[in-house]
């Protein structure tokens, strides 16, 4: 099958209340949305990707995704529907409330890092796999320029599956709060 050229727009959501308290969090129904810093970064995010053409705007089902797109869709030149997107959604590490730094010591401590699951929560791989999932559905969409607001590991497996990368490559691409990467599919 044939599939022309989109334009991806990858944005990691403003800073959030768990940010804040270093706390890991994959699940929609928990109370996470963008703090005072948070919203700041979602406008200057808007303000940047203001004229850009975008024909759709895809977020998870975390609230702080929702929030940090609503910005960009009310300050956009043309109007752009928001879709909401599970295959979106943050890693369900298994360390639902609890310290990143735990989570990562325990991936530190695998043999794989990128395969192992811990609590009956999901690999990276599994992630990568509905990341790809999605990406493989959006190239069957009739857009030419998308913007996705999403977590920064998501965004490190779109990078890793589009641009054709190793995960260690992925992962060490510097993904701001608030800012975007442009990538072809």
């Amino acid at each position: 099958m044939y599939y022309k050229m989109m334009k991806i727009y990858f944005a990691r959501h403003g800073r959030t209340n768990y940010n804040d308290q270093n706390l890991c969090n994959g699940d929609p129904s928990v109370d996470v949305h963008i703090t005072e810093l948070g919203t700041q970064q979602a406008k200057e995010l808007a303000d940047k990707l203001h004229s850009m053409p975008i024909d759709r705007i895809f977020v998870s089902e975390m609230r702080r995704t929702q929030q940090t797109a609503k910005f960009a869709q009310d300050d956009h030149d043309t109007p752009v529907e928001i879709e909401i997107a599970p295959l979106l959604n943050d890693h369900c590490s298994g360390f639902e409330g609890k310290s990143a730094e735990l989570l990562l010591g325990a991936m530190d401590a695998t043999e794989n890092r990128w395969t192992a699951r811990f609590n009956d929560g999901e690999s990276i791989e599994d992630m990568k796999e509905r990341v790809a999932q999605f990406l493989t559905e959006l190239k069957n969409r009739p857009y030419d320029s998308v913007l996705i607001v999403t977590s920064g590991w998501i965004i490190h497996a779109a990078a890793a599956l589009i641009k054709h990368i190793p995960n260690e490559e992925a992962w060490a691409l510097d993904v701001v709060q608030g800012d975007y990467l442009e990538m072809d599919i």
